[in-house]
């Protein structure tokens, strides 16, 4: 059994939406694809099994996948603000429990939040959890320009971790692109940062003491965090909101497997434990490599089948 808990399905109506918009985001059609303008410094261009549904499904087997964890990806309904983006968080959600219902034993979902209001993205979380049944949501690594700390965003967070789901991670416009706007710096240096400066926020802002269930999966195996948690812990400890070491926030992280190298993997792999890694592919911008460096992986073949479905089965009640 394998399960994949970071791959994407881009919902076609809100690509044709962003076509016509004239600020951003917004979106083109090009070369018989979508290219969605996210910012001013990053733009995606779709590859086929973004949203052909069938192509997915072929891609997964071609990969040995099981079972696929659905989110949106980007460009996320937040970026448009106010009661735009949470009519767009509840049409995204609509489409994922449609896809899962009709393939319910190749997919499940994690729901996506627009955060134009604390109260619609709250009552959004409920239908999700408790009429649609995913198993978790969507968290960007900014929320559009804001950090993930921001007080307005902090009782959304506490009533997913109240129903019991997690979060899990994904790289959005970065906030900071100096020097890299428009290269592939941006994916390949600022997604990974930006990731990991929302998740430092989040240790440092004394929610996981609220909220000891809020349980944060980390894409790209954790970004810097796992390599750099040494000096990363007079940061978190330093914060105000903080009570415990910053061995024990730390330790709750969860990570995918998406390392781009064996070695990466490997490191991740002696600081955070086999018990907190969840494989991933980024499907369809991954190829499955990554499942051929969990399959290298000097473990045990117990930890192996860990990352391969255990945790993500743990984690997610599936």
């Amino acid at each position: 059994m394998r399960i994949d808990i970071h791959t994407h399905l881009y919902f076609t109506e809100f690509a044709e939406y962003l076509i016509g918009r004239s600020s951003l985001p917004n979106a083109v059609r090009q070369g018989g694809t979508f290219v969605t303008n996210c910012s001013a410094a990053m733009s995606v261009v779709s590859p086929p099994g973004h949203m052909e549904i069938d192509a997915k499904l072929k891609s997964m087997d071609d990969m040995g996948l099981d079972v696929a964890v659905l989110t949106h990806g980007i460009p996320g309904p937040e970026l448009l603000g106010g009661d735009e983006a949470d009519d767009w968080a509840s049409r995204i959600n609509d489409f994922l429990a449609a896809t899962v219902e009709q393939y319910p034993d190749k997919f499940v979902a994690m729901g996506s939040i627009g955060f134009g209001t604390p109260e619609r993205s709250i009552a959004e979380v409920n239908r999700c959890v408790n009429e649609l049944g995913f198993k978790g949501f969507q968290l960007f690594s900014n929320t559009n320009q804001k950090v993930l700390d921001s007080p307005e965003f902090m009782p959304v967070y506490r009533r997913i971790a109240e129903l019991g789901v997690p979060m899990n991670m994904h790289p959005t416009a970065p906030l900071n692109t100096v020097g890299m706007a428009g290269t592939p710096m941006v994916p390949g240096m600022a997604f990974i940062y930006d990731t990991s400066l929302g998740a430092v926020r989040l240790l440092r802002s004394g929610l996981f003491d609220e909220a000891p269930d809020f349980r944060l999966i980390v894409p790209h195996v954790g970004g810097i965090i796992p390599y750099l948690g040494g000096r990363l812990g007079a940061s978190i400890e330093s914060a105000p909101e903080t009570t415990q070491p910053a061995k024990h926030y730390l330790d709750k992280l969860y990570v995918d497997s998406i390392g781009h190298s064996p070695e990466a993997l490997d490191m991740c792999y002696k600081v955070v434990g086999a018990d907190k890694i969840l494989l991933g592919t980024d499907h369809p911008f991954g190829d499955g490599r990554h499942i051929g460096m969990v399959d290298r992986l000097d473990c045990t073949e117990s930890e192996r089948e860990a990352i391969y479905h255990g945790n993500a089965e743990r984690l997610l009640g599936l």
